[in-house]
């Protein structure tokens, strides 16, 4: 065979695996396939609790300054989604901020929630744990899986927090502060 003959086959071999392998590589961005019922959500997440805003709020409400030992007090605290979102929720992290001079810590408190359908409904007789279950913390804080709650964009839901002082290091009262830390998640 001449020259030419090889040159021509082996350029239209080349052609022809280019025009393939670009075809190939093609139909995957061309394929495409509908899913009927689908629905995409867009936003942005932004939970706020009480006056505060982001993931770790100080509950200065449930303060009474000084508590002493076994003393129980309990306050609303209302939580928005302030997104454009609908998202869910849940406790994560709470406890005492130990704000008395000389003491560093050794504070532990019983925490308990409630979801309530609003604050008037926060009272003494108040049942716990639909927001999350009662628990021990000393400070600063301690883990708790709280329930996940729901909440739409624009709603707020209003819990009942019950703090009681179990113990202090080495006065019969003290004063602190409550800190909450929250998970939140887009709903899928």
């Amino acid at each position: 065979m001449s020259r030419r003959v090889w040159t021509a086959a082996a350029l239209t071999a080349a052609a022809g695996l280019t025009f393939a392998s670009v075809q190939t590589t093609g139909a995957l961005w061309r394929d495409s396939e509908a899913v009927p019922g689908s629905t995409i959500r867009v936003g942005s997440l932004s939970l706020s609790t009480g006056a505060g805003s982001g993931s770790t709020y100080t509950f200065a409400a449930l303060a009474k300054n000084p508590v002493v030992v076994e003393q129980a007090e309990q306050a609303p605290l209302t939580i928005t989604n302030t997104g454009t979102a609908p998202l869910r929720f849940r406790l994560t992290n709470g406890g005492p901020a130990v704000t008395s001079a000389g003491t560093t810590g050794g504070v532990t408190v019983s925490l308990a929630g409630a979801v309530v359908s609003g604050a008037a409904a926060c009272t003494a007789t108040t049942g716990m744990g639909s927001a999350f279950p009662t628990f021990t913390a000393t400070a600063p804080t301690q883990a708790v899986a709280g329930v996940w709650q729901r909440l739409d964009r624009g709603a707020s839901q209003t819990w009942c927090i019950r703090t009681t002082l179990t113990a202090a290091p080495t006065t019969g009262s003290v004063t602190y502060q409550h800190r909450f830390s929250f998970a939140v998640e887009q709903v899928r």
